[in-house]
């Protein structure tokens, strides 16, 4: 009889967590999609800037659209055509914004605008992908350490949104494949979540996308004045099956 030598074959695929938890103030004005190809996996967060009824609806809409085109034609692409649905609105709303597509063995592709942000974990560390484009970055940029606590101050403004993307405004990097794990969060868990608690909440959870969601969300807190924020994540992890 003669031997046959087998050999395991390792794929690489990609799971997906989502969780969303509402603010104190009512309703959400958050939003999140995910659009899969294939083995390729889109995913959008969006979040939206106070809790008008036309933000409201905007930011419920637009994932999708992000995550739709930006599968066929790339992140660039899906953020400028929800930013031109913004003039559909007699106030045009203002909303940030963040995409990401993943795929087995390549880089992932994030694009943003606004102040959501990109998260990598590579098992060790967890990096900050993405800058926000605050007037409170823009400070600390262009007027260095003499302007660190106003800069402070101004975190919370941001300068761009979805009705300004273009080409010369929104923001792209690529995230090695040696990171598994890439984070997308709304500012109510970067904001309201230390980044000692993301990281070990990333310890903890990295193996389960779903489980690490949820415990990002929860862990969003209110702040001085009992405000809490709309808080939404994508988990986005490499893993083998």
């Amino acid at each position: 009889m003669e031997e046959q030598n087998t050999r395991t074959v390792t794929v690489e695929k990609i799971v997906v967590g989502l969780a969303q938890r509402p603010g104190t103030e009512p309703p959400c004005a958050d939003g999140a999609d995910v659009q899969r190809r294939g083995e390729m996996v889109s995913a959008a967060v969006v979040d939206g800037a106070g809790h008008h009824p036309e933000v409201v609806r905007y930011a419920a809409i637009i994932p999708a659209v992000i995550t739709h085109i930006g599968t066929v034609v790339g992140g660039l692409a899906g953020l400028m055509a929800a930013g031109q649905m913004a003039a559909s609105y007699d106030r045009p709303p203002h909303a940030s914004a963040v995409f990401a597509c993943a795929q087995p063995g390549q880089p992932t592709s994030v694009h943003w605008i606004g102040d959501c942000r990109a998260y990598g974990w590579d098992g060790v560390s967890l990096r900050q992908w993405s800058t926000d484009q605050t007037m409170g970055e823009w400070l600390r940029i262009n007027g260095g350490a003499a302007v660190e606590l106003a800069a402070e101050v101004h975190d919370n403004w941001s300068r761009l949104g979805l009705a300004q993307a273009g080409a010369a405004t929104c923001r792209q990097v690529q995230v090695p494949s040696e990171v598994p794990l890439v984070l997308l969060v709304s500012d109510g868990v970067s904001d309201q979540v230390p980044l000692e608690v993301l990281a070990r909440l990333c310890r903890m959870y990295a193996a389960g996308p779903q489980l690490l969601a949820d415990a990002l969300v929860a862990a969003a807190a209110e702040d001085e004045s009992g405000y809490r924020d709309d808080a939404t994540v994508i988990v986005l992890l490499r893993a083998e099956g």
